[in-house]
């Protein structure tokens, strides 16, 4: 996520989007949202999650076809 600022800018532009980030709703909201995905994130890859098992997989497949070779 991220906000367009035109090249030609001024500060008190940049203190606008910066307090708008920190304080306001929308600021707020990208906050949740980041939240949410850094849980969905670890929950993917602690033991059982979705990317760990994957991983494991790969590694198994792979082991399996150097040991066949």
């Amino acid at each position: 996520m991220g906000m367009v600022i035109n090249t030609d800018v001024k500060r008190e532009e940049i203190e606008g989007i910066v307090r708008e980030m920190m304080e306001g709703e929308e600021g707020k909201k990208m906050k949740k949202k980041t939240l949410e995905w850094g849980k969905m994130a670890e929950n993917a890859t602690k033991e059982g999650g979705s990317s760990y098992s994957n991983f494991y997989k790969m590694i198994k497949e792979f082991l399996l076809a150097k040991t066949s070779s």
